[in-house]
Order: C-alpha cells, then structure tokens, then sequence
C-alpha cells in the first residue's frame, strides 16, 4: 500500500507494520485517554485470538489519539503469553475515532489480513469469545459483524431513538446496535471503505465512523450479521452532559450517508430481522445507568427557545405546535409520542440534505434538544419497566418509522 497524504498511519505505526510485515487476523483498537482499560481490551483479545485463531499469525493494533494519561505507554509495557504481534502507535490527521479506524484499515490492507475486529478500548466485559463471534463470520462470505449486546435501558439513547429506527427502516434489516463500536469487518468491505470520498468529511474521522461503516456495507449490499455478546460495560455518557459532540458527528454522518446512498434505500420495503450469530444465554441484568429527568427537561426548555425559529421553519404547524408545548409540561405529564418523533427525524434530515453548507451545525444543534425531549419522555415512560419490556417499546418505534417510510420519501 503506497502512504499519501491523508494516510491515517503514522511513520511510527509504518515502522513497527514492517516488522511485522504480514497477517491473517487483525484487531484494532481506538483508543484516547483509556489506560486504565486498554490492556484488559488487549488481553482479551489477544486471548480469543490464541483460543479460536491459533493456526494464524495475527496483530493487535491499538491506534492512538495522543493519549496524556499513558495509554500508549501502558500498552508498549505489556509482554503478552501469546504469538501475537502488538503494534501500540499513534495515528495521523483529524483527532477522532475514525480516524483512528482509518489508520487501522490502512494496517490491515498494508498487512493482507483476511478480516478485521475492532473494539473499543473502554471495554469491561470483553471476553475471549467476543472476538471469535466478530471474526469467524467475516472469514466466511459475511462482510460485517455488528454487535448485540444487553444494555441498560438508557445505555445508547442515540442508538435506540435515532440509528437503529432510521437504518431499519430505509434498508429493511433489523440491525440493533448500528453504532455499537465492536465490529467484524471482511478485508473486503473494508477495502470498500477506505475508498470512500466520504472520508473528506470531518463527522466520519470521529464519532461519525460507526453509521458510515454500517450504511456502506448495506448499501454496497454486503452480507450483515449480528453477534451476540452479551452485556456491555463500558464508560457510559449521559445523554445532557456528554453527549452534544457525539450526536452531533453521529447524525451528520448518518444524514450524510442517507444522502448518498438514497439510490438504494429508496427501493426497498419492508422489514426484516438479521441473523445473530453465538449463543443467546442469559448474562444477567446490565449495570444500572442513572438518568436525571430534570435536567433533560431544562435542558430542553432552554434548547428550545434559542432554536425557536428553525423550528418554526423545518417543522410543520402541527408538529412545530405539539413540540413547543412540552416545553411547558411538568416531568409527570410528558408526552412526545412515537409518531410525532419519527416524523421530525425525517424533515430534519431531509433539510439537512436541502440546507446551506454554513445552516447545518446549527440545524444539528437544534435537532438534538428535539431529541433530548423524545428521551426525556421515553425515560419518563419506562420507569417502572424492566429491561425486556423496555425493548418491546424500542421495537414498536422501529415499526412506526417503518410505516412513515413513505413520508419520508415524499419529503426527501
């Protein structure tokens, strides 16, 4: 592979990918200011790569964000009991996940690896096993692996209002974690992926990766299945006070990506489930995640009178209407249903498509106090559920933004 100028690896990650010259499996690992996690993720996965993938030179690749907490540090310390090669390096261009996956990608191409895991590097349930179920489907005419975990009932509010509803609805397969982060991907697509003009855009070097990932491998028709994995532990953000950047890169990329590939969804009806591969065993109840309804509620009431008049001009009257009046709703009578919800996702991403270059951070912004309503309401809803009947509740709006599909299509 010839490096160019918006080569993601570093002369450092060059130096130590020629040493190890070649491979069959590769594990990439982002990372920014993790050490007190990285090296459980590369245990584990060094650990599933000796178990299930011994009869195959494989590399761990932890691509770094310049870390100041000794991330990079820590890793380089380790002395692993298993033949894999280690290759701790920073990565090069816009600070972000994805730029990290892109120097990934480029190693495994360098390498002439056969398939590509990736997990993140906040990790605490990893397990030898999670790597064998990304992998294995990926060395078998399958081009992407997405995760299926059990989460909290407020872990992945973006996931669950946002990008899983929208990718099931417009491709018509069911994929429950299209942003989860752990990923198998077959050399294949991810050759496909690095020749993305999509890559130019800022919201994909970062958290914008995971949906680009996802969207391209359907959209490019390449076989999708899901692994079982069990609960996921990680470093959970809440949805006021960490996630604003997140949902910001994330939506941009997806409504980018809907964008680009509207040639292919458009065609597409119904809904269908996709299969999970591993077995399904029961792993317990998730860690419990804390949600405070009050501040998504202020947050709200002051989202929405700086973003009144977008508002005013992307909604209609109706939904504009329904939306300021809960600005003005206690915490016990909330209420922004399904419905409602779905059909503003789609009038946004459809003015995301018609606005102005310069209107779009703002058209984000004032998107995501819409969507810190619709959780704000939905937490108020589940309360007193548990974690299953929550999940019915998540599968019944996939169905209603399946149903509105042709709305969407009208305004799109």
């Amino acid at each position: 592979m010839k490096k160019n100028a918006s080569c993601a690896l570093s002369p450092q990650a060059w130096k130590q990918l020629k040493k190890v010259r070649t491979a069959d499996v590769l594990v990439g690992i982002p990372s920014c200011n993790n050490a007190h996690t990285v090296n459980y993720v590369v245990y584990q996965s060094a650990k599933g790569l000796r178990n299930h993938f011994s009869n195959m030179k494989a590399a761990i690749f932890v691509s770094d964000g310049n870390s100041t907490d000794g991330t990079l540090e820590t890793v380089k310390a380790m002395h692993l009991p298993f033949q894999v090669s280690l290759i701790p390096a920073t990565y090069m261009g816009v600070s972000g996940k994805g730029s990290a996956v892109k120097a990934i990608f480029e190693a495994a191409k360098f390498l002439e690896v056969k398939a590509v895991a990736l997990v993140d590097s906040d990790l605490r349930s990893i397990s030898p096993e999670w790597i064998t179920q990304l992998i294995s489907p990926t060395l078998n005419s399958t081009g992407l692996v997405t995760p299926f975990y059990v989460r909290h009932k407020y872990d992945g509010t973006i996931t669950n209002f946002l990008c899983y509803p929208v990718t099931s609805s417009l491709y018509g397969k069911k994929i429950r974690q299209p942003i989860g982060g752990d990923f198998g991907l077959s050399i294949e697509l991810v050759k496909e992926l690095l020749e993305s003009p999509l890559w130019q855009m800022r919201y994909v070097r970062r958290f914008g990766i995971d949906i680009f990932e996802t969207h391209t491998a359907l959209a490019k028709n390449f076989n999708v299945k899901q692994a079982f994995l069990g609960k996921k532990v990680h470093e959970v953000k809440d949805p006021y006070k960490h996630l604003a950047p997140m949902f910001r890169q994330v939506t941009a990329s997806l409504f980018t990506c809907i964008e680009r590939y509207e040639k292919v969804w458009n065609k597409i009806r119904g809904c269908r489930e996709v299969e999970i591969v591993g077995e399904q065993t029961y792993a317990g109840e998730p860690e419990i995640i804390r949600v405070d309804l009050k501040s998504l509620m202020t947050a709200y009431k002051e989202g929405f009178d700086e973003n009144k008049r977008i508002y005013q001009v992307v909604l209609r009257k109706d939904l504009f209407k329904e939306v300021k009046a809960l600005r003005k709703l206690k915490e016990i009578e909330l209420a922004f249903s399904v419905e409602t919800w779905a059909k503003i996702v789609y009038m946004f991403c459809a003015s995301f498509k018609n606005g102005k270059r310069f209107e779009k951070e703002r058209l984000l912004d004032a998107f995501r106090i819409l969507w810190i309503g619709r959780v704000a309401t939905f937490v108020k809803e589940t309360l007193e559920l548990d974690t299953m009947n929550v999940e019915r509740k998540i599968e019944e709006e996939v169905r209603i933004f399946e149903r509105l599909k042709p709305y969407f299509l009208n305004i799109f």
